[in-house]
């Protein structure tokens, strides 16, 4: 089996991680260089890295280029509450004539460095060059006798600024360093130099992985109030716009590590703050972009840069910013179109790192810059060769482009087209058209026209000059898909059935008994013996035949999209397969961004408004109707065929929280036990309830059972609920589906299993004690179903209200509304559409 793009990718950086490895050993037995005509300061502002230190002293300490004699370091603390300043005095007692420590009370980085600066002017030290490394960073051995050794040999007084080249560390991971910056094009050359008025692409952000002439920087001060992440930007920049008729030097050798901490606390993940998206853009970008008549386009290139991080992170993701009120957020676009308005069109348009593609280029420009504009290029984006077809897509401002396409110069007209509107809070950042058309094989020639304006065709990133490249690609799709025999592999979870597959199994296994088939299943399950009873062709996903099964099968059938069934053989598992998406639940919430990442050859759809919303235009999902099908979900024909009135049981069945449970284990195949669960205010409500006597005064008032099924992520701590008696919890091994039909009502938060009910025509109670925060750390955006609106009964947010209510659904006085009209037929339509894809 061939290694995946993403798997040679990382194969390649795991023998780099280990030459830099190798590099460093051998570097330690390098002869020092002890005399040059160059002195160095390095300022450093230190807050809580004590852990960090040793790494970053010792890196300077032992430079190649010799410490005593040649390097200065001024360690600001900047209040720290850890071991930081102890630390600093170790090592200040075995250097005191090379480590200054200061300290001042918390004021933030800028501060810091402003009192290093100062510190230097009030004790006349005259320094070549000054540096303002980071101290949960390092540098590489050679990295000061890199640079002394380019100084001297290029005497150029008009050298202002030296760049080093940024590598991560990555901490506690296999492969430790990566050499992945975004800007690293800058290094191609071993040595780059550049005038200061021709930098155009060649951005420097960071202050520190760079060292600039001491006698340049004058009363040059870092801005206390920008923080976090651009008071190097603008300091930086201000520097080279006073010194534009200078020069910039790019040393490739000169490597400096930047540290990418385990618990994601770095400067660069750390963004979720006012700062960033209120003081930044104003007095960081636009003071920048307005402190000259014309901004060069190193600046223009520069805010651009940092301002596209911002943008790709926020496109159909408001949530990322709820923390902005409604007038934050009207300042904040404000703000972005001011920045735009000083950044050409053209800089936009011809702007090139690998993130930066036409999506977020054409979206600036119509969001920010009102641009009426079309993509200039038509990406042919999938192929269907069974089917003899291919999308083409493309982006533009206006969804009323008139699109001709010609194959072999006769018109063709589109099989499916869908409109994907990419939102940037509520503006509508770029429309993307997919259109769906046939491409016999013997096509010789595919043009595309829009508003008479012929397109230029992309094809993997290149452009498309003839079609043999297309051709060679569904040859190559279809030799490997000759490969695979009429086989279809079913699957739920690995450790669970009792979902849409295992229905839609039985189906076939009754109504199609030639049909080969075969269920997925641990052997350890609790289902796996009801199932083996019942004649279904079980195999383990930890067996060797599940590996050679997937690699035979044909269609690959799930109710979930998990790595272990979907990647079996890595990542091209189902590059010549068809994988069937049965859904577990109605996706009621915007789930695009991880949807949007499958490969979906059939999306199977449980309601009229589920449907619209994943296949219907103007939404975020990349579906349409070729792939998305209303046809119910399997599991609800057995569902209604076996429901039951008149009961007297309330179901309580709340949702989990991904950010309460432990990790996902790969070897394990789920998520590790996590003590905190306890102290979460999910357990804590939920308990609370459970155990209220307010609860069983109404249970034993109505004759009612109360029975309580945890979500299966929630299972493991169910011991800890301390649960009384009268609670029932149901016994694993039973279906699902009779909790459902047996009971007169739901209590839930906010799971999809509510749907099950309304099908059912049974009320729903909404417990949503935890609203803000769900919705704050839940991965979902919010979808096209409102509670209070679509809901399938009362939406409360507190125990008392909550016991109201449930008092009057027990005693029959709700208001039954909102209830689902289930599909015939439905295991019958799956099976069609699976057997014609």
């Amino acid at each position: 089996m061939f290694l995946s793009k993403k798997n040679k990718q990382n194969l390649i950086f795991f023998i780099k991680s280990c030459s830099i490895c190798f590099s460093n050993f051998i570097k330690k037995f390098k002869i020092k260089k002890y005399t040059t005509s160059k002195k160095y300061v390095i300022i450093s502002a230190v807050y809580n890295v004590g852990k960090y230190l040793n790494d970053y002293f010792n890196s300077i300490i032992n430079q190649r280029l010799d410490f005593k004699k040649n390097i200065l370091i001024i360690c600001i603390d900047d209040g720290s509450s850890d071991n930081s300043a102890k630390i600093i005095k170790k090592y200040q007692n075995i250097y005191p004539i090379n480590i200054i420590y200061l300290s001042k009370k918390n004021g933030g980085q800028a501060s810091a460095r402003n009192l290093g600066l100062e510190y230097i002017k009030a004790n006349n030290y005259f320094f070549s060059w000054i540096s303002f490394l980071d101290p949960d960073d390092f540098l590489d051995r050679d990295y000061f006798y890199e640079i002394d050794n380019f100084l001297n040999k290029n005497q150029d007084d008009r050298i202002s600024l030296i760049s080093t080249n940024i590598i991560f560390y990555r901490e506690k991971r296999k492969i430790l360093y990566k050499d992945i910056h975004a800007l690293n094009f800058k290094f191609k050359k071993r040595i780059n130099i550049v005038e200061n008025s021709n930098l155009n692409e060649n951005i420097q952000l960071s202050a520190a992985a760079c060292l600039i002439r001491g006698d340049l920087i004058k009363n040059l001060k870092f801005d206390e109030n920008l923080k976090p992440n651009f008071e190097d930007g603008k300091f930086i920049n201000l520097f080279l716009l006073n010194n534009i008729v200078l020069k910039s030097v790019f040393l490739r050798n000169a490597r400096y590590f930047y540290r990418k901490r385990i618990d994601k606390s770095s400067t660069l993940d750390k963004n979720k703050e006012k700062n960033t998206y209120l003081v930044v853009p104003k007095i960081g970008y636009l003071e920048l972009l307005t402190s000259v008549r014309k901004p060069p386009l190193f600046l223009q290139n520069l805010i651009l840069y940092d301002l596209f991080w911002q943008i790709k992170e926020l496109v159909n993701s408001p949530e990322k910013i709820d923390f902005l009120n409604n007038f934050e957020l009207r300042e904040y676009l404000s703000l972005l179109d001011a920045n735009f308005a000083h950044i050409d069109k053209d800089i936009i348009l011809n702007f090139e790192i690998k993130e930066f593609c036409d999506l977020h280029r054409y979206g600036i420009l119509h969001c920010f810059k009102k641009e009426n504009i079309t993509s200039k290029y038509v990406f042919i984006e999938q192929i269907d060769d069974k089917n003899e077809q291919i999308l083409i897509s493309f982006f533009t401002s206006k969804i009323d482009k008139n699109e001709q396409i010609l194959l072999d110069n006769k018109a063709h007209k589109a099989l499916f087209c869908k409109i994907i509107q990419y939102d940037f809070l509520d503006r509508v950042f770029i429309y993307e058209k997919r259109i769906w058309i046939n491409f016999p094989k013997n096509t010789q020639n595919l043009e595309l026209f829009i508003d008479k304006q012929k397109m230029t065709l992309k094809f993997e990133n290149k452009i498309l000059h003839n079609l043999e490249p297309l051709h060679k690609k569904i040859k190559n799709l279809q030799k490997n898909r000759a490969k695979n025999s009429k086989l279809w592999l079913f699957v739920d979870m690995a450790f669970r059935a009792d979902d849409n597959a295992e229905h839609l199994y039985r189906y076939v296994m009754k109504n199609h008994p030639n049909r080969q088939i075969a269920f997925i299943l641990r052997k350890d399950s609790l289902d796996w013996d009801r199932l083996k009873n019942e004649g279904f062709n079980l195999v383990s996903p930890k067996s060797f035949k599940f590996k050679y099964l997937v690699f035979k099968a044909d269609k690959m059938i799930s109710s979930h999209i998990e790595k272990y069934f979907c990647q079996a053989l890595g990542e091209n598992t189902l590059k010549s397969k068809d994988f069937i998406f049965l859904q577990h639940g109605i996706s009621k919430n915007d789930i695009s961004k991880w949807l949007n990442n499958q490969k979906i050859d059939l999306f199977i759809s449980g309601t009229k408004d589920e449907y619209n919303s994943i296949a219907g235009d103007f939404n975020h999902y990349k579906f349409s109707k070729k792939e998305v099908r209303l046809t119910g979900f399997a599991r609800h024909e057995n569902l209604i065929k076996n429901n039951k009135t008149n009961t007297k049981n309330l179901l309580i069945m709340p949702t989990w929280r991904s950010y309460i449970v432990g990790n996902y284990s790969k070897k394990l195949m789920c998520r590790r036990f996590e003590p905190k669960f306890y102290e979460s205010v999910y357990f804590d409500k939920w308990s609370s309830l459970l155990k209220s006597n307010d609860l069983y005064n109404l249970m034993k008032k109505y004759d009612y059972k109360i029975i309580f099924s945890p979500h299966f992520q929630i299972l493991p701590y169910i011991d800890g609920f301390k649960l009384p008696k009268y609670i029932e919890i149901p016994n694993p091994k039973d279906s699902i589906q009779k909790l459902f039909c047996e009971a007169s009502f739901m209590l839930t938060d906010y799971s999809s299993v509510a749907f099950e009910m309304a099908y059912l025509k049974k009320p729903v109670v909404y417990y949503q004690f935890d609203e803000d925060e769900f919705l704050k750390f839940h991965t979902m955006q919010k979808g096209y179903f409102d509670y209070k609106k679509d809901g399938f009964g009362d939406v409360v947010y507190n125990q008392k209200d909550l016991m109201i209510t449930l008092e009057k659904y027990m005693s029959r006085k709700n208001n039954i509304r909102n209830f689902l009209t289930s599909y015939p037929n439905t295991c019958s339509q799956i099976v069609d559409n699976i057997s014609n894809l």
